[in-house]
């Protein structure tokens, strides 16, 4: 009768990994890992900027429909003011609790979570004619990441549409003349 004996100290074939091996997939890891977390960072930013570029482009929203509300009189004695680039008014009111009549030709729009959206606009004569105004509306983001990338620029046209220069309508507006 035969007896297999075991000796401890032989090898048959491999029985885990090595250094080299080792350290090889803790390398490849790293580098996934990187990978991942740069693009978590742009997706964060981009995420940022985005969330601002949408509350920009509400405040613009809201602060035209405000100047399409305003009387025909209170625009055209704001006409020739404002400034897309710099506040012309300081301190700049709160977007959602503009004056009436407009004073102004500034906002801010403070939005929890989201940041700060400057709002501005300008109302320029037609020209050649007294009748036109053209309106132009500016929000952007305030955020490090989202200026210039954040911004909302809506234009519009108003007109005294009366058919007679000079008469007054039921809300006694009045079209002025034409030079």
């Amino acid at each position: 009768m035969t007896t297999n004996t075991h000796d401890p100290n032989e090898r048959h074939g491999q029985a885990g990994f090595t250094l080299v091996e080792t350290l090889v997939a803790v390398v490849i890891l790293v580098f996934g890992l990187m990978a991942v977390t740069n693009l978590l960072l742009v997706a964060a930013s981009a995420n940022t900027v985005a969330n601002q570029g949408s509350a920009a482009t509400a405040s613009a929203s809201q602060v035209m429909d405000v100047l399409r509300s305003t009387a025909w009189n209170d625009i055209q004695a704001l006409s020739g003011g404002g400034d897309l680039d710099a506040d012309a008014t300081s301190p700049s009111p709160d977007c959602r609790a503009l004056p009436s009549p407009l004073n102004a030709f500034n906002c801010d729009d403070v939005i929890p979570g989201v940041g700060v959206i400057k709002t501005r606009w300008t109302i320029t004569p037609g020209v050649g004619t007294v009748r036109l105004f053209q309106i132009t509306v500016r929000s952007e983001g305030t955020g490090a990441l989202s200026i210039g990338r954040s911004r909302a620029t809506f234009t519009t046209f108003r007109t005294c549409t009366q058919s007679t220069p000079n008469s007054c309508g039921l809300l006694g507006a009045c079209c002025p003349s034409d030079p």
